[in-house]
């Protein structure tokens, strides 16, 4: 496990340039905010940020699970499998989610959204 104390910067647990599979096991918790990118092309692990993510959260995301306690703007572009969970407000949604109502995920009430469709993904986005 991999405790960063302070903010994260570009690309945390994305792949390097050209690969398809980032950060593929494994847990690292954010104790602050992150920026752009973050989680791009996961494959599996755990990214937990207490504060905000920058734009496009788990982009291709591809088993990962995100979990943001802030706020954030476009999750889960282009994902195919994964989780990620907002508990702070999203700016702008990608139109390529379908809403599935409400569900409870560890005591809370979020709003489930399933793909993204455009690339036939199972991925799910909870939004508080």
């Amino acid at each position: 496990e991999l405790i960063i104390e302070g903010n994260a910067a570009y690309y945390l647990g994305a792949g390097y340039r050209g690969e398809t599979c980032g950060m593929r096991g494994g847990k690292i918790t954010v104790m602050g905010s992150t920026l752009d990118f973050l989680g791009e092309h996961m494959c599996g692990g755990e990214i937990i940020v207490k504060g905000n993510a920058g734009l496009m959260p788990g982009v291709s995301n591809n088993g990962g699970k995100i979990v943001i306690g802030g706020s954030t703007s476009r999750p889960g572009s282009e994902m195919a499998k994964g989780t990620i969970i907002v508990n702070g407000s999203v700016a702008e949604m990608i139109p390529v989610y379908k809403a599935e109502g409400t569900e409870a995920v560890d005591g809370v009430t979020y709003k489930k959204y399933t793909g993204d469709v455009i690339v036939g993904g199972k991925g799910v986005l909870y939004i508080k």
